[in-house]
């Protein structure tokens, strides 16, 4: 009988730990009840598909809109669940992760646009989320359309209209993923995009990684995010991400770190660009220790590291940051312009490895590049060559990927920025490519050889990991490499007016 009871144990404990997939699209199919595609749930259970998931249990949601509510209920938002992954833009069809494809732009969106037209009575926030650590998982979904424009207090009300993070309180914690996101068109009296609240003992350090937070608007501060850690702790880890177009109507049009009454507003930033962004003071950051009544104290230094801070404006004091009762900005293998900062809006420590040159994007006025998508192969804020920041940052823990899951290091190098790999884009940007030449091999030791040439007519270029042309001469199909050094190159070919881009190993 032992055995029995050990056997109904080891059984139940397999079920228990068989992970669920429930699947949602916009109209719902079949029986509806989330099992397969052809039996979705249909867009307004998508919350119930995520309450009904357990630990290690996924919610993959096809592209369409899902509104936070179909009633006028502004108070209504989704939340988000510790052990739960919600995966957004599947076609609809796939069977494995795997199959989901991004590279065409996010295609499921997440939106408080509720009753009439205009953001006047739209949802307080989009995502309201409580008591959740980095297991809690949202990945693949535009955000939008939150205006949370009720007077602020030390809670919910004003702060977040695309994500609030609600960990204040003694022990609460509110640290989600947010991951393959755009946060964008949200409104609120401070931290439009996402409010990460650690207020009195509280914890709201989130996972921020591979988003885009992009026009948001902060009726006061925090346009983009707001890192509230009074007498408590809200200091996210933010990385390969870009924080764009937002504005505040007084400070921090990007993001506001405050950490007076003892408390911590240190995120640690690693490879993002803050980009025209705007404020009256603190045209993209501010750092502040002031307390709620006199005084000052706590942390609030936030730690840059391969970044970019270009073209943001205050129309008071610090385009790119202002400093609060001696707080710190802390950046190192950084491009920031420094243009208009004055003491003591000035970096602390050595600034390692800092620039101060125009970083060359594709386009800064159109961030989401020309197909008016973000997170596609033409954003506007990826590198031109021969920019500053190419091969310029710190390798140091850096991702595997970059924002568009490009391979974060291209030469041995780190770009700064959360775009890798530019030059590809830059240099066909504007041509067609030609697929029907073929190189080898590839590596090689001297000679490189080519077939599918057409008429024998064109150039080559041969660029090297500082953006050096080493080597240029009309296109044959053998190319001596004999006196070029070993290591990695970009290779350019041009052929009856398309080009060809690869990267080649030189090997020994």
């Amino acid at each position: 009988m032992k055995h029995v009871y050990l056997f109904i144990l080891l059984v139940a404990g397999a079920f228990s730990s068989y992970s669920v997939t429930r699947f949602v699209t916009p109209a719902g199919n079949g029986s509806m009840n989330g099992s397969s595609w052809l039996n979705a749930f249909p867009s307004t259970s998508l919350q119930i598909a995520i309450n009904l998931s357990g630990s290690g249990d996924e919610v993959w949601v096809a592209t369409g809109i899902y509104y936070t509510t179909s009633s006028a209920t502004r108070s209504i938002s989704f939340s988000m669940k510790n052990n739960v992954s919600i995966y957004g833009s599947f076609v609809g069809t796939e069977t494995s992760i795997t199959q989901r494809n991004l590279t065409a732009g996010l295609s499921s969106t997440l939106s408080g646009g509720i009753g009439t037209v205009g953001i006047g009575d739209n949802s307080y926030h989009v995502i309201s989320n409580s008591n959740l650590n980095n297991t809690a998982v949202i990945d693949g979904f535009i955000i939008r359309d939150g205006n949370d424009d009720r007077s602020a207090t030390s809670n919910d009300f004003g702060l977040g209209g695309g994500i609030y993070n609600g960990g204040s309180g003694t022990g609460n914690v509110c640290s989600p993923t947010i991951r393959n996101c755009v946060i964008t068109n949200n409104q609120a009296v401070f931290g439009a995009g996402i409010f990460n609240n650690g207020y009195l003992s509280g914890t709201s350090n989130p996972i921020i990684l591979n988003c885009v937070i992009t026009t948001n608007t902060a009726t006061t501060g925090g346009g983009g995010i707001d890192n509230f850690g009074v007498a408590g702790n809200a200091s996210p880890i933010i990385t390969n991400c870009v924080i764009y177009n937002n504005t505040a109507a007084f400070r921090a049009g990007a993001m506001y770190c405050w950490g007076g009454n003892n408390g911590n507003a240190s995120p640690v930033v690693l490879n993002t660009c803050f980009v025209n962004n705007t404020a009256v003071d603190g045209g993209a950051i501010v750092c502040d220790r002031l307390n709620t009544s006199a005084g000052s104290s706590g942390t609030a230094t936030p730690n840059f590291r391969n970044c970019i801070f270009w073209g943001n404006t205050a129309s008071g004091t610090g385009p790119q940051f202002l400093i609060l009762a001696n707080a710190a900005f802390v950046a190192t293998y950084t491009d920031i312009d420094m243009t208009g900062q004055t003491s003591p809006h000035i970096m602390s420590g050595p600034g390692t490895a800092t620039i101060n040159s125009n970083p060359g994007f594709s386009s800064i006025v159109n961030g989401a590049g020309p197909d008016n998508k973000w997170l596609t192969y033409d954003d506007g804020l990826q590198l031109i060559f021969p920019s500053p920041c190419m091969n310029s940052g710190d390798n140091t823990s850096v991702t595997s990927t970059d924002i568009l899951n490009n391979p974060r290091i291209t030469f041995s190098v780190v770009d700064m920025g959360p775009y890798e790999n530019m030059l590809i884009v830059s240099l066909q940007k504007n041509a067609s490519t030609n697929d029907d030449i073929i190189l080898y091999p590839n590596p090689t030791k001297d000679h490189l050889y080519f077939s599918g040439i057409k008429n024998n007519e064109g150039k080559i270029k041969l660029i090297n990991s500082l953006g050096e042309v080493v080597l240029e001469t009309n296109l044959s199909e053998q190319i001596d490499l004999k006196e070029i050094p070993k290591g990695v190159y970009f290779i350019i070919i041009e052929n009856e007016g398309k080009n060809l881009t690869k990267k080649l190993v030189l090997a020994d």
